[in-house]
């Protein structure tokens, strides 16, 4: 009878881990570079935001390209400081220039606002003319005489100094009373029919203002 033949176990082979060849000199001067990138970028994202601040009382455009120009030309920018930037790569820039779009319009925005400053007029929105309970759309036409009274929304990022209602040529500024709700309200007896053109004006704490102008239709009952 024959014998069956054996089978010898596989020879497994041995795994040995070879770590990759690394240059921590490299490294390090690559992550030195980055990292004066990022500073260099925050340095002048802060000095971008400041100019934009200076520049408000212009227009706001002037300051928004400021920041957009200042975040495209970043690369160039950093060029000129005496750096070796060969190891930065693109992805690098990229972040960078958005960090610095970011920040230079955070800084930018503080310093609009208070404590910093106030460059921003008052808001006035959302103006009602009511004479007793019946509320009276735009254009204002057809209000009988009597007592109207004229409600409106205004706020700002800082503090008012004055609400006021006045009428064109023909009486004012009398002071608005701001009311419960937080709208500011002015009731004015109309004695003669016509056609009245009248402003709101808000000024802040800051000197800054803003008038919203319109016109009422004033006709005897029928």
């Amino acid at each position: 009878m024959a014998h069956k033949k054996r089978k010898e176990p596989a020879v497994k082979e041995e795994y040995r881990f070879v770590p990759p060849d690394f240059n921590e000199k490299e490294f390090l001067e690559k992550d030195i570079a980055i990292t004066k990138t990022v500073l260099l970028s925050a340095l002048l994202a802060v000095v971008f935001g400041v100019i934009a601040y200076f520049t408000t009382d212009i227009t706001f455009i002037i300051g928004l390209l400021l920041i957009l120009v200042g975040a495209v030309a970043l690369r160039k920018m950093i060029e000129l400081f005496p750096l070796d930037l060969s190891a930065v790569e693109n992805k690098t820039w990229l972040g960078n220039g958005l960090m610095f779009f970011f920040l230079a319009l955070g800084v930018w925005i503080l310093l609009l606002n208070p404590p910093f400053g106030d460059a921003i007029e008052p808001q006035i929105r959302d103006l009602e003319v009511w004479v007793g309970d019946v509320e009276y759309q735009r254009p204002y036409q057809n209000v009988p005489v009597g007592n109207v009274t004229f409600n409106v929304t205004v706020f700002d990022n800082g503090e008012l100094s004055k609400v006021q209602f006045s009428f064109i040529g023909s009486g004012g500024p009398w002071d608005m009373v701001k009311g419960e709700d937080g709208r500011y309200e002015y009731t004015h007896t109309f004695e003669v029919p016509g056609t009245y053109t009248f402003e709101i004006t808000a000024v802040d704490k800051a000197g800054n203002t803003n008038t919203y102008r319109s016109s009422i239709g004033i006709i005897e009952p029928g």
